[in-house]
């Protein structure tokens, strides 16, 4: 199913920023220094990847994914999320944005909104686990801390998916 077409340009372009958003969110959650961000951001990077490689069984993530590749592989600029003021006013925009993602893929894409809600819950959590928090030298440490998991939680209620 071609769902391109079912959004206008910019609501498409906003889609586009979600698996990138989702990293965002996470690591304001709880900053994890320069290698713990580049790592979270990764996280979400590769699940786009793997969509590109192989079906993520929900239509609407695969054509952003084939869209994405291809924008990549024309060399044409992908365009990031920009998040102004503190990281609590951050914050607050990435949750504005999940919840207007939430409601345009709800309407626009109904037969495929729970699917990428949850797909991107899953963004989300691969991109909390990408980097331990606390221990030493990268020894020990919390896979997903404390604030990660409530950061979680919160775009679980946003998204109106389950953890």
């Amino acid at each position: 199913m071609d769902h391109r077409f079912d959004f206008s340009e910019e609501e498409w372009n906003q889609l586009l920023k979600a698996s990138e958003m989702t990293a965002f969110y996470i690591s304001l959650a709880s900053p994890s220094g320069m290698m713990g961000i580049i790592k979270e951001m990764m996280a979400a990077t590769n699940e786009v990847v793997a969509a590109i490689r192989k079906t993520s069984g929900n239509s609407l993530v695969d054509e952003l994914a084939a869209d994405i590749k291809q924008r990549v592989d024309q060399g044409l600029r992908l365009e990031s999320p920009v998040l102004t003021g503190s990281a609590d006013d951050a914050r607050d925009q990435c949750l504005q944005y999940f919840r207007d993602i939430s409601a345009l893929v709800t309407v626009k894409a109904p037969e495929e909104a729970d699917g990428f809600k949850k797909w991107l819950l899953d963004v989300a959590r691969k991109s909390a686990e990408a980097a331990r928090e606390g221990g030493f030298l990268g020894i020990g440490g919390e896979k997903v801390n404390e604030a990660e998991q409530a950061a979680l939680n919160e775009l679980s209620k946003t998204l109106g998916v389950s953890v």
